[in-house]
């Protein structure tokens, strides 16, 4: 694997590590806010993928002698792109479609614009703030993920990959 492109992918393979240990967290109540700093590294690692994945020679896309990317690589990304729907669905669901803010006198309210959905008790509003986490984390981890596979899918696609590559014997 090409030096800059193993660099992307174990960062995005530890990204994906990092989202998924902090949304399963969001299922006991843990909401750690520190994880938006792996937002803005999405912002250069889509691009850093997608212009690999344009310069790739179309013919090696169709190719076997390129290698053939494996079909839990495809099931894998369907499964992100449908969890990307569902956790967003279901956690604007759980908050009622609203933000669990404090409002200057100290209340703790589910808060959607300005207008104001419902009060909280505190252990309500440390739940409304891990399903909120839940949501970043649960697009965080599907894009990281979505990142991994597509850098794993450049590197079977690419050239250096064809000692690797494995051609099915109906393909010969």
């Amino acid at each position: 694997m090409a030096f800059f492109l193993r660099i992307f992918f174990w960062g995005s393979l530890l990204a994906t590590a990092v989202c998924a240990g902090v949304h399963a967290a969001t299922f006991f109540g843990v909401a750690t806010y520190q994880v938006l700093w792996l937002v803005p590294p999405l912002f250069v690692i889509w691009p850093f993928a997608v212009w690999h994945w344009r310069r790739l020679p179309r013919l090696n896309l169709l190719s076997p002698i390129f290698g053939v990317i494996p079909r839990w690589m495809k099931i894998a990304a369907g499964a992100l792109l449908a969890y990307i729907f569902i956790i967003y669905f279901v956690c604007r669901a759980l908050n009622d479609g609203g933000l669990p803010v404090t409002l200057d006198d100290g209340r703790l309210v589910l808060q959607s614009g300005t207008q104001i959905i419902r009060e909280l008790t505190a252990a309500e509003f440390q739940r409304a703030q891990a399903v909120q986490v839940r949501l970043l984390t649960g697009q965080l981890l599907a894009f990281y993920g979505l990142a991994v596979l597509l850098l794993r899918a450049i590197w079977i696609k690419s050239g250096p990959a064809m000692a690797d590559a494995h051609i099915p014997a109906s393909e010969r």
